[in-house]
């Protein structure tokens, strides 16, 4: 998984016309795919997303990511990101939203289902007008209290429409 996620990763780096990159406008949508790893509950997943610009300064991005855990499922999130421009093909992002899940805890007992809230920052790096690179690290508080919060930090591949 990591050989094929790094030859995705150096195939873009190769692809010319980087002057070429849109800016991040209302209407634009992007689909993807991300890995990511929860650190507190020690768990891979992986996932597919869609990022929709409701305008110029906002962005909504509903997600489901698969927990490769015994006795986990998924991880259901829709977040807001505000991309602020770095340069003309590289964005960050500061992240706020909820998310349903069931993840099971470090210690391997099944916490069942909870919900959370998502607070995070992001990076965006577009090797040409079509394709582009990110990364997150989010902090997901989890409710009720019964369930441990959770650090997560992903990768993704995505491309523009």
């Amino acid at each position: 998984m990591k050989k094929l996620l790094l030859s995705l990763i150096a195939l873009f780096c190769l692809l010319p016309n980087i002057n070429n990159v849109s800016a991040q406008d209302d209407g634009n949508f992007r689909f993807g795919f991300r890995t990511s790893y929860y650190f507190r509950t020690k768990a891979y997943s992986i996932g597919v997303y869609g990022t929709y610009g409701i305008a110029d300064w906002l962005n909504i991005e509903p997600g489901i990511n698969y927990i490769f855990k015994e006795n986990s499922t998924v991880d259901v999130y829709c977040d807001l990101q505000v991309p602020l421009e770095i340069s003309s093909h590289c964005y960050i992002f500061p992240i706020v939203g909820l998310s349903v899940n069931d993840i099971t805890s470090h210690g391997g007992t099944i916490d069942g289902w909870a919900g959370g809230l998502n607070l995070g920052i992001g990076s965006q790096y577009y090797f040409n007008r079509r394709w582009s690179f990110n990364g997150q690290v989010k902090w997901m508080g989890r409710l009720p209290k019964k369930h441990k919060s959770a650090v997560i930090l992903s990768l993704g591949v995505d491309y523009n429409f």
